[in-house]
């Protein structure tokens, strides 16, 4: 092995930082194929060249590079994740969404900001984590209702929770980090709206820029599996028949529409011998034993078999409500399946087939191209092409496989959501975040915690809470805690920080304030912002104290710094969180991330020193 000055490890790390940010951004190469390098290289290169301390221990071991694996971040974010995953995949958020498009009629847009400045006031009094967790499916629900990515607005989110949480002492952790290092070097406390004015002009300075340019700087992302199916939202003729437990037996329709089905195209009503075709007039009173043609995509269709409006599908006079139900209702699949060119059902209708009997399925609907048939489902001839949307057990669904007559699309399959899994989903998930926010238990217990429930009362199945854990995702945080660990093991970081304060000892307030606001938050991009608390903190108090000044104004200079963790994804949990579900590249918060950390900068060197008299 091969010893290494201190000075030269120092100039070295600045180096493996800059190239690793580097290798980052260079978007042809996958996220996990350059973590893999970066660790790799790292533990290569201290293992030929360990950084020993007195005890000629070396401080940077492959024990030490790898640590990343078991650090509480990184377990934290992959339950979360699938915590957040319970929340989508069960669809407990539909009725908040529901409730707040209501609100603002149609206005879907107004609907995303007024969910980011409820992030931004929240963040002010609660952890920031667990605000942006509650809002990521709230924001993916939403943003795919009105026809957009979520990539648009998921790292507006952690933004908007990171510029709320400058604003009050309890708004971040690292706050309480400053404060407390202030206090336990000068006795001078920080107060809990000492800094509120302003940090919600940073914040509101923030959230302006945001507003105006995520449209233009961040990139529409989105999984392959959307990509690859491009007619999600096609219709499909359905009909649902009401029993007497039906939520719409009773209801009067108004301009057409029924409450419940207010997003469903009714084509015809048939009662008895007599049917009444769409568009309906006002009054219209449905009845049991109505028979309800629809036009409706198939997410609607498995909303309404959920919600148990009506039996939902074919051979009805045949069939009692509940009997397709042979094993729990979340084992069963929705499943298109297309009519081949050769099948022996062309020309004949569902009803004739006796469909139920022969494959063990119910037909929920049916979708022919480039034609809308106003008839009952059941009563339609089948031609070769047709798109039938089959609800089934998996065994079911995969028998229909062997045949030659139908072919399923196994892409298209979704299960049936049981109506008790969103409130089961709800309850877990809201126990884990006031157990986090009262520290009753640790946010990584609770969390844990949670996923365990999950698992345990099937909200989730464990391929569900496998698959929703990105592992391009974990490697990216291993690796920023292994660059973070050589960065403050070696040094770097306080060499850097003490030439800086060396630099502008003799320099007037307002440029040391704007020059060390700067640099710390360009630190805080490497190093994690509790990190930069700890380490800038005594470096401010000592620069006030050599310039004459408050200290505990230097050391909220340094909560704002600390706090600008926009550039990169692992300079902050939140931002770790929405970087899966946005399917976001590292080059994302660059881009966006680098003008917002000038935006508060700015602001703070015109409105700081103004406001606390330093001009």
């Amino acid at each position: 092995m091969i010893s290494i000055s201190q000075d030269f490890f120092i100039y070295l790390s600045i180096v493996f930082v800059i190239i690793a940010i580097s290798i980052y951004s260079i978007d042809k190469w996958s996220i996990f194929f350059k973590s893999i390098f970066i660790l790799s290289f790292l533990l290569i290169f201290f293992s030929l060249f360990p950084y020993l301390d007195s005890n000629e221990k070396n401080l940077l071991s492959p024990q030490a590079i790898l640590s990343g694996f078991s650090n509480e971040t990184l377990i934290t974010v992959c339950a979360l994740l699938v915590l957040g995953q319970g929340i989508v995949q069960t669809k407990a958020v539909d009725g908040y969404i529901s409730f707040i498009l209501k609100i603002f009629s149609g206005n879907e847009i107004i609907v995303i900001f007024f969910s980011l400045f409820s992030v931004l006031f929240l963040s002010a009094f609660l952890n920031n984590t667990p605000v942006v967790i509650i809002f990521i499916p709230v924001i993916q629900a939403i943003a795919k209702k009105i026809g957009h990515s979520g990539s648009r607005y998921l790292i507006p989110l952690s933004y908007a929770a990171i510029l709320g949480g400058m604003t009050t002492l309890i708004g971040s952790s690292t706050n309480l980090l400053v404060a407390n290092s202030l206090y336990s070097i000068t006795n001078i406390k920080i107060g809990f709206f000492d800094f509120f004015i302003p940090g919600i002009i940073i914040a509101f300075s923030g959230i302006l820029y945001i507003f105006l340019f995520s449209k233009f700087l961040l990139k529409r992302r989105s999984p392959m599996a959307n990509e690859l199916v491009t007619d999600s939202d096609k219709k499909f003729i359905a009909q649902v028949s009401l029993t007497k437990e039906s939520p719409l037996v009773g209801k009067t329709s108004i301009s057409g529409k029924f409450e419940g089905l207010e997003n469903i195209n009714i084509l015809l009503i048939q009662r008895k011998e007599h049917a009444e075709h769409g568009p309906l007039f006002n009054d219209f009173e449905l009845r049991v034993g109505d028979v309800l043609v629809i036009a409706t995509t198939k997410e609607e269709l498995s909303e309404i078999i959920s919600k148990k409006i009506g039996f939902c599908g074919s051979e009805i006079s045949r069939i009692k409500p509940g009997e397709i139900d042979d094993q729990e209702t979340n084992n069963q699949l929705l499943t298109e399946a297309v009519i081949s060119p050769l099948s022996s059902l062309i020309g004949l209708n569902i009803e004739s087939i006796s469909f139920r009997y022969r494959f063990n399925c119910v037909v929920i609907g049916l979708q022919r191209r480039a034609r809308m048939i106003r008839k009952r489902m059941t009563e339609i001839p089948l031609e070769a092409g047709d798109v039938l949307l089959i609800q089934g057990s998996k065994k079911a669904i995969k028998d229909l496989r062997s045949g030659s007559d139908i072919m399923p699309m196994e892409w298209s399959s979704t299960e049936i959501i049981d109506q008790m899994l969103p409130k089961k989903a709800i309850f877990i998930f809201g126990t884990v975040i006031l157990l986090s926010v009262f520290e009753i238990l640790p946010l990584v217990v609770s969390s844990l915690l949670g996923v365990f429930t999950m698992l345990l009362t099937r909200v989730l199945s464990t391929r569900q809470a496998v698959s929703s854990v990105d592992y391009n995702l974990l490697l990216l945080i291993v690796t920023s805690l292994a660059l973070g660990k050589v960065i403050f093991e070696t040094g770097t970081a306080n060499y850097l920080a003490q030439n800086l304060a060396t630099l502008l000892k003799d320099s007037s307030v307002y440029i040391v304030l704007s020059c060390f606001f700067l640099f710390v938050a360009l630190i805080t991009n490497l190093v994690s912002n509790n990190a930069c608390a700890v380490l800038f903190t005594p470096i401010a108090i000592d620069l006030a104290n050599n310039l004459g000044m408050d200290p505990k104004i230097f050391a909220i200079a340094v909560i704002f710094a600390v706090n600008c963790s926009f550039m990169t994804p692992m300079a902050y949990q939140t931002n770790l969180l929405v970087m899966g579900p946005g399917h976001y590249k590292f080059s994302d918060f660059v881009i966006f991330g680098f003008p917002l950390t000038i935006i508060c900068w700015v602001t703070f060197s015109l409105f700081f020193p103004w406001y606390y008299n330093l001009i």
